[in-house]
């Protein structure tokens, strides 16, 4: 009997991969992670750079005065060099003291010529007091006479015309009373002009304030012949030779205040929002990268001046028409005090690199 059954169909395998293949996924699975690391890592170098604002737009910064002479005159001493380093109250330079020598010099003597004069405006006042007492008694004595004459004159009168009294005794009388009451006019006249001289002794005191305060004066002056440093600083933009006139109030060099150093960093203005004064900060130096300093923001500047706008008084905004593709952020500057300056790096104007913590 024969098999009548079919014999099974074959089945066929599913063809092998293709060499490579796998390669193929891994390095797509492999991209899609790069893609997707750089992009959290953008994020987050992002965030970090939007909570930590930084610039490299800064410049280290300290405060320069300049140091002028308060007196005029020709240097005679010059004792610093440009760059030279100085402590507070070292000698700077020296102008020629002669002329102020001689001031103080008159200046003396003119206030012992006034005590000499005020001495004797004592004794002339001590003279005048004596002058006035004694024209007040001769006035006393002679209108005591006056009133003695007087009253016998009037005693006399009425006894006349009854013959108890002579008439030669009443004209002695009325004689009497007139030479009083001439002495008693003489007395007055010389009291008036007792009183109404005056004494210089006054006057004279009250120039003697004036006096002394010249001759402080003058030895002031001849004090500011030695000029001193305020402050422990930096010699810079030294010009000058002994020799040389210094006017008053002219700087002759700069003094650099190397005691307080601060970083000037301009940052944008959406920046702003994260910086506020007090805030900690950290500075680099250009001239070294690898060492950070600390700092504190003193304060955010509140105005800069608008370079591209145009403003005529009593006039109407003017407004360009232009079409600006591209907006550049305004910057404003942000001033950090350096809490741990190298005295030795810190430069004036030096390039910095700014921070915020």
């Amino acid at each position: 009997m024969s098999d009548s059954t079919p014999p099974p169909a074959e089945t066929k395998s599913p063809p092998p991969p293709a060499p490579g293949g796998w390669r193929k996924v891994a390095a797509g699975i492999l991209a899609i992670a790069l893609v997707a690391g750089a992009v959290a890592l953008a994020l987050h170098v992002w965030g970090i750079l939007e909570r930590r604002p930084r610039t490299d737009d800064a410049v280290a910064r300290a405060n320069v005065v300049g140091i002028a002479p308060r007196v005029p005159g020709q240097i005679i001493h010059l004792y610093v060099e440009d760059n030279q380093q100085v402590k507070e109250g070292d000698l700077l330079f020296e102008l020629d003291p002669e002329d102020f020598k001689l001031a103080v010099a008159k200046a003396r003597a003119d206030l012992a010529t006034l005590d000499q004069q005020i001495g004797i405006a004592r004794s002339q006042d001590t003279e005048l007091k004596f002058g006035i007492n004694a024209a007040e008694a001769s006035l006393a004595g002679a209108t005591a006479e006056f009133n003695q004459a007087s009253n016998t004159l009037q005693r006399m009168l009425p006894l006349l015309p009854q013959g108890f009294a002579k008439a030669d005794d009443v004209d002695k009388a009325q004689t009497a009373e007139k030479v009083a009451a001439a002495a008693v006019a003489a007395a007055q006249e010389r009291l008036n002009t007792a009183q109404t001289t005056i004494s210089p002794l006054a006057a004279l005191q009250a120039q003697r304030e004036a006096a002394v305060v010249a001759v402080h004066l003058a030895e002031l002056n001849l004090s500011y012949c030695q000029v001193k440093a305020p402050f422990s600083g930096r010699v810079i933009n030294l010009n000058i030779s002994p020799g040389g006139f210094a006017p008053v109030g002219v700087p002759i060099f700069q003094l650099l205040d190397t005691r307080k150093w601060y970083v000037i960093a301009e940052f944008r203005e959406a920046e702003l929002r994260h910086v506020a004064p007090g805030a900690a900060a950290e500075v680099y130096l250009l001239s070294a990268p690898d060492r950070s300093f600390n700092g504190k923001i003193q304060g955010v500047g509140w105005a800069v001046e608008p370079s591209d706008e145009i403003d005529l008084p009593h006039s109407l905004p003017i407004v360009r028409r232009e079409l600006n593709w591209v907006h550049i952020s305004q910057r404003f500057p942000v001033r950090i005090e350096v809490e741990n300056p190298d005295p030795e790096l810190f430069r004036m104007g030096a390039s910095a690199f700014a921070v915020i913590k």
